[in-house]
């Protein structure tokens, strides 16, 4: 269900800036999320509350709206909780939950998420999880949490795993070993795989080899924390017409290699490259994605080929 529907930004928007949430509205990217945690002072989380339920009369241009309450053992919790049943759960698609350690978390959560749907008229489920993978513990019980039945996207919290781990940002330049262990705990549960934010907001270069890693892994997109950002990502997660249609046409070819017309064969070849079940399933990655962020298939396959 979530990888039917672009995920390649996920752009963060502080819930206690009115200014912030003012600009997110004409923001075209495939998510936004209100933030209610790490972006919002503990003293203005009340007034954080107040300009989210208040945004829930405007429109957004993103298509997925979204809330990041604050972590279940934290002090904020219960009255995000209480903002969620006063209204805001009437219009929002998912929340995000960070920190989350082992399943339990997002079943809590999803328990809660049941009655305050029921409170507001909505129907079951209809509010989705985009659990936050923040610690060791949690990348340790990832697989558990992504196979949840609310969770629809699993997203890596770069900055808090490596405070959680204690090492030193300076010193660290990837976490490949992390977001591998996400993305097949992603993809083996069929959700969206997202990889988080970098921090420094100006420096693109550093944004594009950040997303050209996780995009080349296999990832659906990454957070987004400045409007500058957005261009990068899209471009980045999103395949070019000649690719998604490369894919598209290999998809075709396989299906009529494999036909009992095109000799039925396991394997073939096709362009002087052989091409097999493995190659069908990645030109569906692709495919994916590319369906996803609109792309509509130019050109075909031909036997005469």
């Amino acid at each position: 269900m979530s990888r039917t529907r672009a995920r390649r930004s996920v752009f963060a928007v502080p819930g206690s800036s009115e200014k912030m949430i003012g600009k997110a509205l004409e923001f075209q990217v495939d998510q936004i999320f209100l933030d209610l945690e790490d972006a919002v002072a503990p003293d203005a989380k009340g007034v954080a509350r107040e300009l989210i339920s208040s945004a829930g009369q405007k429109k957004f241009k993103a298509p997925t709206i979204s809330v990041r309450i604050n972590a279940l053992d934290s002090q904020w919790f219960a009255e995000d909780v209480e903002m969620l049943k006063s209204g805001v759960a009437r219009w929002i698609d998912s929340i995000i939950v960070p920190k989350v350690h082992r399943e339990s978390d997002v079943a809590e959560v999803a328990k809660l998420l049941s009655q305050i749907e029921s409170t507001v008229g909505r129907q079951q489920g209809s509010i989705t999880i985009d659990a936050q993978i923040e610690s060791a513990q949690g990348l340790v019980n990832c697989e558990q949490i992504a196979q949840f039945p609310r969770v629809t996207s699993l997203n890596f919290g770069p900055a808090d795993f490596m405070a959680d781990l204690g090492a030193s940002a300076e010193e660290v330049t990837s976490n490949e070993y992390a977001l591998m262990r996400v993305l097949v705990a992603a993809r083996a549960a069929g959700v969206a795989a997202i990889d988080g934010p970098t921090l420094e907001v100006r420096d693109i270069s550093k944004f594009e080899k950040s997303a050209g890693i996780s995009s080349a892994m296999g990832f659906d997109g990454k957070w987004v924390l400045h409007p500058d950002q957005i261009a990068a990502c899209h471009r980045i997660f999103t395949p070019t017409q000649v690719r998604f249609d490369e894919a598209a046409m290999l998809l075709e070819a396989y299906q009529y290699f494999t036909s009992q017309s095109g000799g039925a064969k396991g394997a073939a070849i096709y362009k002087s490259a052989m091409i097999d079940e493995a190659s069908r399933k990645m030109a569906l990655a692709v495919l994916s994605r590319g369906e996803a962020a609109g792309l509509v298939q130019s050109r075909h396959f031909s036997p005469g080929d």
